[in-house]
């Protein structure tokens, strides 16, 4: 295969020559794109996928017929700061006579804000921002933004820019903070690109009111998704319920708040008789769940106590939707047979309620309008509005089998949780709808698999796997023969093992060494529990922003600098392993221990009932568990190599790798070394290391 094509150029290309395999991702991109369709392309690192999309969609979206927004979807904010670099290089090769892209980088309200309300807990936040905005109490949203409305469209600037810029924003001489979000949202359907987190398009809940804001609508977008293997699991994450008895009382005692409220009001006469109605018919109905929801929490903590004995903490049985329907409907039954009586007997103090096919919708919808007064030592989200979101959940997706109930038995009286098992009920919609869409990852494997997890199977879908532009010789990959992580052979002995295997690659490698595992528990046990003499020990911690992450760099270019090498611990799947740019060849290599498959859990035995029956048999664990699991540690696998410079060595600490399923999930251009020692895996990565210097170590 030819890696690049001679004499082939794009428009908005982000630099003067083409990477190998980049000039292929463009025209297959431009394809999708002109027929209005989607591309998935599993695009390994070096291919250089962002500068390719923007290359693909801007050529579409500023030259093709109407023009188009490019919405670059990503899930991280550490990916933002590489968007707009990119568009920076665009600009600089366009020619005096072309007009630059221009790009709007915007993130969580919250993290956008200029005030020092920005340090308060989300919940407490929203509720004053929200309340600043309404009485336009908020000088900074109110003010006049023209002057950084205009540094917008003149320059990029990545996110943390335009929030500075709004902080020291000047007007009449004097200074005048804007709210950088606002701006931010008022200037996105002027621009090229709109770089913002996934939520923007694929939360339901979201999506409308952010497009209004924006003054977009889908038919205008052209989508690209950054680190789109992480999609499906967003979107059932963004439909990930929780509701409680306490919960349910609580929403019970906001709306009784709520009516007295709106009774008070109601002397002016602005309510109709039916809306009061509905709020009493409400109100009757909560208090006859509080009870119900009370006795049948009660029967499932005991069911899950006797049916999984698997667990001591935590227990798990699958709910039935049934069960909550049946719940639900006999409350409205016992209200509405009140009523009934009540009517016969001619008071009138109680009315019928909405029709049966509407009772659950109305409850729901009455539910998200209630306001009440909270307490800021406490600022929590309103219990109503999370109930009212469980109803929305099951009225969109409870008569299908893609939504499952686990009850779990954490907590004082358990908790009940939603889970989608099919994200492509959220995503098709979206899909269809949008101009086109440029799907990439560099572990996009099989890009297939996605292609059906997101809906996305009509003939306009096209899906490319390109191989990596790292010869094997600049990065090998060796197997260990005789370790795992697999439950039944874990022990000191093993752990020994592993920690030999680690310390044979910290002593041939000249540099820092990454390890990945799969949980923070395993990561301690075996890195944290010996001396590992000629390097430092750093570990990852659950608590680590973006500024930890971004010194992180900072710390290990230093300390290459001084000639200190860093033990660097991460878990699979977190800031460390995926979304971080180890710029300059910092990391010599990485070490994976185990594979991180999901432990066993009534959602994941869900996930994968439904997936065998939707696509077939062997596909449940093949897509439901293995193939995630592989694709977290290849994101790992590709961390120590971001250009051609570079040149690292990588063990994959478990044998499972050479053995299928887990084998079969593996790219196929990986041929690794299989290894049966750790002197062995030792002497393989100092001989390479001796033959093939890096051509960024300082």
């Amino acid at each position: 295969m030819k890696q690049v094509a001679e004499g082939k150029s794009f428009k908005y290309q982000a630099h003067e020559s083409l990477r190998p395999f980049q000039d292929q991702m463009i025209e297959e991109a431009l394809a999708a794109l002109n027929s209005g369709g989607s591309l998935i392309a599993a695009a390994p690192t070096g291919i250089g996928k962002t500068a390719a999309a923007l290359a693909a969609a801007l050529e579409i979206g500023k030259n093709v017929g109407e023009r188009k927004t490019i919405m670059f979807l990503t899930g991280r904010q550490s990916q933002h700061r590489i968007i707009v670099e990119t568009v920076r290089d665009i600009n600089n090769r366009l020619g005096d006579d072309e007009s630059p892209v221009t790009l709007v980088d915007m993130i969580s309200t919250q993290k956008m804000c200029v005030l020092p309300i920005s340090g308060e807990h989300p919940a407490l936040f929203n509720n004053l921002c929200s309340e600043a905005r309404s009485k336009r109490t908020c000088k900074p949203f109110i003010e006049e933004n023209d002057n950084v409305t205009a540094a917008i469209l003149k320059h990029p600037m990545h996110v943390h820019e335009l929030v500075e810029y709004a902080k020291g924003n000047h007007n009449e001489g004097f200074l005048a903070p804007v709210c950088a979000w606002k701006t931010a949202r008022e200037n996105a359907a002027m621009v090229d690109i709109v770089v913002a987190d996934y939520n923007h398009l694929f939360h339901d809940n979201i999506r409308e009111a952010s497009l209004t804001g924006m003054g977009l609508g889908l038919e205008n977008i052209i989508v690209i998704v950054d680190e789109a293997h992480n999609l499906p699991d967003r979107i059932r994450g963004g439909l990930e319920r929780r509701i409680t008895p306490e919960m349910v009382r609580n929403a019970s005692y906001e709306f009784e708040e709520y009516l007295e409220t709106m009774v008070a009001f109601n002397g002016s006469g602005l309510l109709e008789p039916d809306e009061l109605d509905n709020l009493r018919w409400a109100f009757d109905v909560l208090g006859r769940l509080r009870k119900s929801f009370s006795s049948w929490f009660r029967e499932l903590f005991s069911k899950a106590e006797k049916a999984d004995t698997k667990r001591r903490e935590n227990k798990q049985i699958e709910v039935p939707m049934s069960e909550f329907f049946a719940v639900l409907n006999e409350a409205f039954d016992a209200i509405a047979s009140e009523a009934l009586q009540t009517t016969l007997g001619k008071a009138t103090t109680k009315i019928r309620g909405p029709e049966k096919v509407h009772r659950m919708s109305t409850l729901c919808n009455l539910l998200k309008l209630v306001q009440a007064e909270q307490d800021n030592e406490d600022p929590r989200d309103l219990a109503a509005h999370r109930f009212a979101e469980l109803l929305d959940a099951v009225i969109r997706y409870g008569e299908s089998s893609a939504l499952a109930l686990v009850f779990e038995t954490g907590g004082t009286h358990g908790t009940l949780v939603s889970h989608l098992l099919d994200p492509s009920l959220v995503a098709k919609p979206v899909f269809d709808k949008v101009a086109g869409s440029l799907l990439m990852s560099g572990t996009l494997y099989p890009p297939e698999m996605y292609a059906n997890m997101l809906g996305l199977t009509s003939e306009s879908t096209r899906t490319i796997a390109l191989p990596s532009p790292f010869l094997d010789k600049r990065r090998p990959i060796a197997i260990t023969g005789d370790a795992t992580t697999l439950y039944a052979q874990r022990g000191p002995q093993m752990t020994a093992k592993i920690q030999s295997y680690v310390e044979a690659i910290v002593q041939a490698t000249p540099g820092h060494v990454a390890v990945f595992a799969p949980s923070y528990y395993m990561l301690n046990e075996i890195l944290d529990s010996r001396q590992w003499p000629g390097i430092r020990l750093l570990l990852e911690e659950r608590e680590w922003n973006k500024q930890r992450t971004d010194r992180l760099l900072q710390d290990l270019e230093e300390a290459r600098q001084r000639g200190t090498r860093i033990l660097l611990g991460g878990v699979f799947g977190g800031k460390l392993a995926e979304g971080i740019d180890y710029h300059n060849n910092l990391l010599d290599s990485a070490v994976c221990i185990g594979i991180p498959m999901s432990p066993p859990s009534v959602e994941s035995k869900a996930l994968q009932r439904y997936l065998q029956d939707k696509f077939g048999k062997g596909k449940g664990f093949q897509w439901g568990a293995v193939q995630p699991a592989i694709n977290s540690v290849l994101q790992a696998v590709g961390r120590p190599i971001r250009n051609f410079g570079d040149r690292a060595f990588i063990l994959l600490l478990d044998n499972r790798h050479d053995r299928n399923p887990y084998k079969s999930c593996l790219p196929s251009e990986i041929q690794p070394i299989i290894t049966h020692s750790p002197e062995t895996a030792g002497t393989i990565a100092k001989r390479f290391f001796d033959k093939t210097p890096s051509n960024n170590s300082k």
